[in-house]
Order: C-alpha cells, then structure tokens, then sequence
C-alpha cells in the first residue's frame, strides 16, 4: 500500500493525472484547499474515509505483437505486476465481442466450477418449467436487426424427446415489473395463452425489457428463456399460486440467470441503459524504458489510470433490483447470474464475482446468497452459525419491496423449502421446528429503523390466499430483527408441558425430552397448506400486580410500535419461550434470571368455548415480574 497527498484545486501545470483525481475526488469533499489522501491497494486508489476506490489501474496484455512471427516478453516492472489486466474502454452491447466476453465466463464456469454444475433429480428427463418461451436459433443485436421474428409459447411436457435431450437450456429472467400506469407487463393471461402457444409473439410487440432478455438468450447460444410474466398465467384464473412453489427450481436449474439490475420496469429494457459503457474519464501513460524507447516499441505494458465503476456491492447488492421482495431468493437460488447494471455488467458464480473490465473479485455475501447450491454454506456451519444465517436471510427480506405486500409469504418459498430441508425438520411461515424453535419464533419489530412499525398484512379473499398467522412476521408488513440471546444459556421450554407447542407437533414424533422432532426423511415445508392449522398452544401466565405495567412496557418491544388501545385496553399474558440458564453448582432462583417471552393478547372467540390469542410483542423480563405460582392457562396463539 502507497500513499500520495495532493492539494484539492491547487493547479500543477498541465498534469491530466491531476485533473482526473481532482474530478473524481471533488464530489466527495467539502471545499477546495483540502488535502487529498489518496492510497493505493492493489490496482485500487481509494480517498482516505471512502469504503469504494475513486480510480483504478489496468495494465495492457502482457506482450506487444510487433510482426505476425514475432513475440517480444513483457519487461519486469515490479510496480506492474501488481496491477490488473484490462483496458479503459467497455465494449459496445450490440458488439459481437461484447457477448464473447460474457459466453466465456459461462464456459469457464462450466469448465472450471463444479460447484455451480446444475443438479438434476434422478428422474431420468430434465426439470423444466411448466412453461417456457423458444427464442428459436440465430443471433441478432437489435430489435431491428429482428426483423419480424417471433418466440413462442411452449408447454414443457410434451416438448419432443430429441429437443430435451440436445437443449433442455434455459435462462430466466430477474426483472421488476414496475407499476402498470408506465410499464406494459405484456402478462399471459387464460384469454391470450392460446394464441401466444399456437401463433407466437413478435418479437418487436415485446416490451424493452423482455425484448432484451430475447436478445441476450439468443446471442449466448440458449434456446429456451423463462420469464414470469409470460410462462406464468396471471390474474384470478391463473396459475400463480401452483408456479410460485415452484420458483427453487425454475432459478436453481436454469442455465444462467438474467438480472435487469438497471431496469425500472418492463417497458424501461436494459441493455441500452448501461450509459458508461466507454465514457468514463481515464489517462493513459506512455511509460519509458531506462532507454528511452517507448512502451510501444519495447513490449513493456502501457498503463491506464481510470474513473472506478468496479462497485459490486453498491451496484448490485445496494442496488435497486435487489430491493425487491421476489429478487432475494432468485439471486440466491440461481447458480450463476448476469448483472446488467448502469455501470457495465457483472458475472456472479459460486467463484466469486468478474467485472466486464476484466477485474476478478469476492463480495461479502457470496458465501451465502452467492452460493450456487444454496445452503451448502450453512449445512457445513455450526448450529449457531445456521442461526446467524437465516436470521439474516429474513432480516434482510423484510426490508424489501412489494408490489403486493400479500406476497411476503410465498416470494421467499423457494428458500424456505431449502432451509427445512437443509435443517432436516419441519417448518413454516419463517419459524423451525427442532432446534431452532424458539429463537425463530422471538423476532421483534426493527427499533433501529426509523418509523418502523408492524402492520397486519390485509389478504384478499380469494383461494391464492391463505391465513397467515400472528406469531409470524410474514403476516405484517415491517422490517424486523431477531432478540440477542445468547448461544448455549437458555433453557428453552417449547415442547413442555410449561411452554410452547409447535402448530405441526401432532404430525412429528415425540423425542424423550418432550421435544419435537420429525422422522428421517419426512421433513416438510407448511407455509401455506390451508388444510393445515397454525395454532400455537401454549401455557399463558399474567404478570405481577405489584410490578407496575408501565414499567413492564418499558420492556416490551410491541409489533405495533406501542401497547394495543381500546376502550378498556387489552389484557396481556406472556408466554414463556427460555429462560436464562442458572450458573453451575448454584441453587436455580428463577426470579433472578432472564425470561424471554411473547407477549399476548386475547382475540374475539371464535367458537362458545374456544377463545384465542394474538401475538402483540417481545420481551427480555426477570423473573420476578411474571405470577410463576399461579395457575397458567392453556391458550391457542393464531
């Protein structure tokens, strides 16, 4: 690492490094007169207090061709190789090279990765989705250059043997859909699925951003291409409710997903929005040999000193697509991905991540939503290290965006499935059976976000849709976090007879120590069986008249931002889910030691003698406060 001082808006001369390190720099600082840190890493220059480099350094290929029979070697320079290869200028979209440079990440992770290798169940045929767009064969840069060529619906189940067996390739797209006053969502509907099947859709009707993604799937030699709202049948008669459970192997069998990163809806496309492509300042150095010759005639390397745009983390991860609810599980689940941002286009893969300017890179979260056999990170991880990563799988999804907030429950089912599975237990509606139990059902409301409240997510009555109940946040809008508990010093009392039932214990077997457990093999995913009940069954204790209850709210983090009204209020009970462990060798005095409970509230009844309870919130409480020698009373948690 080097660093160099330079005074912001001091002339030196005609220096061109200078002037591009002044023109990046000045955005970021206050006044001119100020001194500039700039250090270098690698073939990085970051200004001091700035997470992302302001310029970068590439070096030309290694050798200089001087005739078709002659090679002259690089010169050694020891600065120069630590710099990356690569050049200033991106290659135009509609370039032929352009998408050679993209087809060979692909090949190379076909050739080299075996972790993002598609896995396929044993079933003797392909998995494919239900539906799938044929894009035909040939190439074409444009919507021009299409002329008037159409792709076409296809079923997947009666598609021809022989075109399974040669290419059952296909790409899927990740896009938003943006709102319908300004973007044509082209949907499939029961009214157009026919002709779109029988006559085919022209390519110049598409929308830009399903056009484009026609565009890409032909140039990289790919068949078939799925998109949602096309393959999906949408609207009160259509398949969304059957093809959503679907989505872990729509994504995590494609060949390579699309992502339409600097997309803002369907009409908007994305390949001509990529609006750097070649315009970013750069200042290219003719460096010398000790004789004199110049780097052109020596072999030696030229060097480029060029505005950064190799931000992974803020154009992708921080981006906009991303903050959409459906995206999380499609990134996560897919085994590669193509960004398409504003700034050029990245390639993720289990490898890690490469810029189109040729620079290799690793994010902080390819470990886990980067990981193209989702959750292989977490099946090799310890319990609590699974812990900390689904907690911040749902941490993060509940602070993304919908267009239907009735969605929450089902756009992360993918993942979900994944989960349970990779848990070997039963779960649903963002809470695990087992192990995990009572740590996933102790969510909170996020009290670091400004404003930030749990509202009740009001679903449509229609059959789609199902009850989701209190105790999971998937039944509220709202961003959440989970409660700090610490590993191995909790005595959890879900499966005894003083706590907690799990709503899918009458289905699991009984282990001896009163916990649930499911029987190898029979793990299974809940969210949204409406066959199924959701009942917690708990034992519900009131707190001590003589601890005041508004020093107990002060304790109590409420879903709803504050204690539920009415005109007689509400009458809270709390449910005990751990408490604190007692330290070895010491007599238990529960009255002293942390409990972490639910907080609840009684609901209307619902029948003449069944009365149920609603989830109201979270605490950390002593145990002094919560009535221990009273009776507790057996309550139903909807």
């Amino acid at each position: 690492m080097s660093t160099r001082i330079l005074r912001f808006g001091s002339g030196i001369g005609n220096c061109h490094i200078h002037d591009l390190v002044v023109r990046v720099c000045s955005p970021m600082l206050r006044k001119r007169g100020t001194d500039i840190e700039i250090q270098r890493i690698g073939s990085n220059l970051f200004l001091k207090g700035h997470a992302s480099p302001v310029l970068s350094l590439y070096k030309s290929p290694p050798t200089t061709v001087l005739s078709p029979a002659v090679v002259r070697p690089q010169a050694r320079h020891s600065v120069l190789d630590t710099i990356q290869i690569g050049f200033p200028d991106l290659q135009q979209v509609h370039l032929s090279t352009y998408f050679a440079l993209v087809s060979h990440w692909i090949q190379d992770c076909n050739t080299n990765h075996s972790q993002c290798g598609r896995r396929d169940p044993s079933t003797g045929r392909p998995l494919l989705p239900t539906r799938l767009i044929d894009v035909g064969r040939g190439d074409f840069r444009t919507i021009e250059s299409a002329g008037g060529e159409t792709v076409r619906l296809v079923f997947t189940p009666p598609m021809p043997e022989d075109d399974l067996k040669t290419d059952a390739r296909y790409i899927a797209l990740s896009h938003p859909w943006g709102s319908a006053q300004n973007h044509n969502h082209f949907c499939t509907t029961r009214q157009n699925l026919a002709s779109r099947i029988r006559d085919g859709i022209a390519i110049a009707d598409l929308p830009a951003t399903l056009r484009d993604a026609v565009i890409v799937t032909r140039a990289l030699g790919v068949r078939y291409l799925w998109i949602d709202t096309i393959c999906i049948v949408q609207g009160a008669d259509g398949d969304f409710d059957t093809e959503a459970r679907l989505m872990e192997t729509v994504f995590s069998l494609a060949y390579c997903v699309i992502a339409a990163s600097c997309a803002d809806g369907t009409s908007s496309g994305f390949l001509s929005k990529q609006k750097l492509h070649g315009r970013r300042d750069f200042v290219a150095l003719d460096l010398m040999e000790t004789n004199g010759s110049s780097a052109e005639n020596s072999g030696t390397p030229s060097l480029y000193i060029c505005e950064a745009i190799d931000d992974f983390q803020r154009h992708v991860i921080d981006g906009p697509l991303n903050k959409r609810g459906w995206v999380l599980q499609e990134r996560a689940l897919a085994r590669r991905t193509i960004h398409f941002t504003q700034w050029q286009t990245y390639f993720e893969c289990g490898a890690g991540v490469r810029c189109e300017t040729l620079t290799k890179m690793q994010n902080n979260q390819a470990a886990f939503l980067g990981d193209p056999n989702f959750p292989t990170v977490a099946l090799q991880s310890s319990k609590g290290a699974r812990i900390r990563l689904y907690e911040l799988l749902y941490t993060t999804y509940s602070g993304l965006h919908f267009t239907k907030s009735c969605d929450r429950s089902i756009a992360i089912a993918g993942l979900e499935q994944r989960l349970v599975k990779a848990f070997d237990t039963h779960g649903g509606y963002g809470v695990f059976d087992g192990p995990f139990f009572g740590r996933s059902l102790l969510w909170k409301r996020d009290e670091r976000v400004p404003r930030n409240v749990m509202r009740p997510i009001t679903f449509p009555l229609h059959e789609r849709y199902y009850h989701v109940p209190t105790w999971s946040w998937m039944a509220y809008e709202g961003v959440i976090a989970f409660m700090e508990i610490p590993f191995d010093s909790v005595e959890w009392q879900h499966g005894s007879e003083e706590g907690l039932s799990s709503p899918w214990t009458t289905s699991l077997e009984e282990d001896n120590d009163g916990s649930a457990s499911s029987p190898s093999g029979s793990v299974v995913w809940h969210t949204g069986k409406a066959n199924e009940q959701t009942v917690l069954k708990a034992m519900a204790r009131v707190f001590l008249e003589s601890v005041p209850l508004s020093e107990i709210e002060t304790k109590i983090v409420y879903d709803a931002g504050e204690a539920p009204g009415g005109k007689d209020g509400v009458e809270l009970r709390c449910v005990i889910v751990g408490r604190q462990k007692s330290s070895k060798g010491q007599a238990t005095n529960w009255t002293l030691l942390e409990h972490y409970v639910l907080v609840v509230g009684r609901k209307r009844a619902s029948s003449k003698n069944t009365t149920y309870y609603r989830r109201l919130g979270v605490a950390a409480l002593p145990g002094r406060w919560i009535d221990q020698d009273g009776l507790a009373q057996r309550i139903s948690i909807i």
